[in-house]
């Protein structure tokens, strides 16, 4: 009986001391989302800086062909571009930063699917791609009044 007795302070005593640790974690917690909030733009900045290298290096080895033809990627092969992609910025960021930025986004998923837009939008608005086309379709219609306009020989 005595023996419980001693026990009982000791376990008041641990319980204390990991609501405690707990509490400060929080607070340590709370404070680091704080300043990547407050440092968010400087974040953005670097995972930006990695996307742009990423997607430039993508778009060289495996996009350009098809944006030189005025042709879109078929969506299989998109996928695997796309996929590529989010590879190449995870193993640009490292895994120091990769925490840090599923911990700001809420869950890895929501990070991935932050880079996949981007470079969904970044495919979008290619310059090359879209000059191509407009050089294509401006020489087809370029073709075609002159058909209209041809007056055969009486």
């Amino acid at each position: 009986m005595e023996q419980i007795i001693n026990f009982i302070p000791l376990v008041v005593y641990s319980a204390l001391v990991l609501i405690g640790l707990r509490i400060i974690w929080k607070g340590f917690m709370d404070y680091k989302r704080a300043g990547q909030i407050k440092g968010f733009a400087d974040y953005l900045t670097v995972l930006e800086y990695h996307m742009n290298r990423a997607y430039d290096l993508i778009h060289k080895d495996r996009i350009l062909i098809y944006s030189l033809e005025g042709m879109r990627v078929k969506d299989e092969e998109f996928n695997t571009i796309s996929q590529d992609f989010v590879k190449l910025v995870l193993k640009f960021i490292g895994p120091s930063l990769q925490k840090d930025f599923v911990n700001f986004y809420g869950s890895e998923d929501t990070f991935i699917f932050n880079m996949v837009e981007y470079f969904n939008t970044r495919y979008e608005e290619d310059s090359i791609r879209k000059e191509t086309m407009d050089e294509m379709s401006s020489d087809n219609n370029q073709g075609i009044t002159e058909v209209k306009n041809y007056e055969p020989l009486a």
